[in-house]
């Protein structure tokens, strides 16, 4: 098929060619396609590091050719390709421990604000401690294990829930908790 052709396809239809027939011209359209996106997205997940946003440029894109069986054309293959890349990004932070990342990058950003506005973050974070006590049991335990770094996958596998309920359940905690923070303004 011609490369003209090829851009008129849609996703689904170019992800059934690189999938069945491993086609090259099919991928390089869809690269072209997506590229910009998921450097921002990618960019916004690692500021700072333009090397590491390379590479895990390079492995979403690896990742998505071994796993184009997993795609299904319900999905928009952008928000697959940044789930995947969010994967990516937050397994490595795992391993670098996150933590101690984190600690560091809040002693940068408390050296930066003003004593008022430190304080006023010190405040909200304790509105959002309240608040997340005030939740119903099983969304507090979502939301404290998320704080704890681990995925809605494991959260479901350490639960015994499946990994909708967990998502559902964060979502409805966080809408609880933005009710809550609302009221309390």
């Amino acid at each position: 098929m011609r490369h003209e052709q090829l851009e008129q396809l849609s996703d689904g239809e170019l992800v059934a060619c690189c999938r069945d027939t491993a086609d090259d011209k099919a991928f390089n359209v869809l690269y072209a396609r997506y590229r910009l996106q998921l450097f921002s997205y990618l960019n916004r997940l690692l500021p700072r590091d333009r090397s590491l946003v390379n590479d895990f440029a390079q492995q979403v894109w690896i990742r998505a050719a071994r796993n184009w069986h997993q795609y299904t054309d319900k999905q928009l293959l952008l928000a697959w390709l940044c789930t995947i890349a969010h994967n990516l990004v937050m397994d490595h932070y795992r391993k670098v421990k996150n933590r101690e990342m984190l600690e560091i990058h809040e002693n940068i950003l408390s050296t930066t604000l003003s004593p008022d506005e430190i304080l006023e973050q010190e405040n909200m974070q304790a509105k959002l401690r309240q608040c997340i006590e005030k939740l119903p049991e099983a969304q507090k335990e979502i939301v404290q294990l998320r704080a704890e770094g681990l995925s809605f996958k494991e959260i479901a596998g350490k639960r015994g829930i499946s990994i909708n309920t967990a998502l559902g359940r964060m979502r409805y905690a966080t809408a609880n908790l933005r009710k809550m923070l609302n009221e309390l303004e």
